[in-house]
């Protein structure tokens, strides 16, 4: 393992840094603006869907790649707003469910169409088919980087604070 960043990596990391939060403030105002959504309200919702409609905290945090405490902090928003509700326990009794609204599966159909052109506009549109595929052999090379060296999920091995906390409306 290296201690130090060459110079290049450096420019790379801080780049990255730069270009992924820049990215993030203008696909989440897009869907501010169009939907009434975050990005990480539409993150959450989107995977909801995806599944069916409901999932485990702990596999909705890893499946978006983000720890448990970033994933219930965004269930209170969510909830708070009538966009999700925790149920205990729809497919087992060992903890609780996250399920989608009626409210925000038609949040996230209102939010689909911005998020694709903000994607578009902001992703799809400055990369050609040669930059696309560097890109995402850089991205899967990073993401089995990081399997190898921290395990298979992003949680930082912290209890899955929202299935434990004391549910309060």
């Amino acid at each position: 393992m290296r201690q130090r960043l060459t110079d290049r990596q450096l420019d790379t990391w801080q780049r990255l840094q730069v270009v992924t939060e820049r990215l993030r403030r203008r696909v989440g105002a897009d869907l501010r603006g169009r939907a009434d959504l975050s990005e990480a309200e539409f993150t959450v919702l989107a995977h909801l869907v995806d599944t069916g409609g409901d999932a485990r905290p702990t596999t909705c945090a890893s499946a978006i790649g983000w720890d448990s405490s970033r994933l219930a902090h965004q269930l209170r928003r969510l909830e708070r707003r009538g966009l999700v509700e925790r149920h205990g326990g729809l497919r087992d009794a060992r903890g609780s469910s996250i399920v989608i609204t009626g409210s925000g599966r038609s949040a996230h159909r209102a939010a689909v169409g911005a998020h694709l052109r903000a994607a578009a506009t902001w992703f799809g549109d400055a990369l050609d088919d040669e930059t696309l595929a560097g890109l995402d052999r850089a991205l899967r090379a990073l993401e089995e980087h990081m399997r190898r060296t921290d395990g298979d999920g992003p949680d930082d091995g912290r209890p899955e604070q929202y299935e434990n906390e004391e549910h309060g409306r």
